[in-house]
């Protein structure tokens, strides 16, 4: 359960990396981020690393792949392609796992809702930061046991 809510929350954070381009310069969520563990704070275990590849992250279309290593040292991939205020299947290692639903609240923020195979639920909020180079991603939430998580993870362009 606690791996299901890390993966939501770095879920999250890639859907947070791109949205409709402006009229003045390119996309500034577009591109590669890579967790900084050493600024984020988790419930449960960290992952060992990650890093986030957007295709489109519009309402449109939100499509993204998220690269890893767990606490344990098993590599993942999660991917998500779907549309934002519409739910969407969130894969990893080609299994669904979880129903997310995106909103772009503002140019620099995104809001989630998930529900979980195994019962877990929780919502976040993504912010990039002014100067564009930081992903903020709060994110709470229930385990299938009903135990409050409450995480924070930090990302940093590369």
């Amino acid at each position: 359960m606690k791996r299901f809510m890390v993966l939501f929350l770095l879920l999250s954070c890639t859907v947070a990396f791109s949205q409709k381009k402006k009229a003045a310069g390119g996309d500034p969520w577009a591109g590669t981020f890579k967790m900084d563990l050493s600024k984020s704070k988790f419930s449960g275990p960290a992952p060992k690393e990650e890093t986030s590849t957007v295709a489109s992250a519009t309402k449109d279309s939100i499509k993204y792949t998220i690269a890893g290593t767990d606490a344990k040292g098993n590599q993942y991939s999660i991917t998500f392609d779907g549309k934002a205020d519409a739910p969407g299947q969130q894969m990893v290692n080609g299994q669904a796992v979880a129903t997310i639903t995106y909103h772009m609240s503002t140019p620099r923020e995104f809001t989630s809702s998930a529900q979980s195979s195994d019962g877990s639920t929780s919502t976040g909020t993504v912010t990039l930061s002014k100067d564009g180079k930081t992903i903020t991603v709060h994110e709470k939430g229930k385990n299938a046991q009903g135990g409050v998580q409450e995480d924070m993870a930090v990302y940093v362009r590369q």
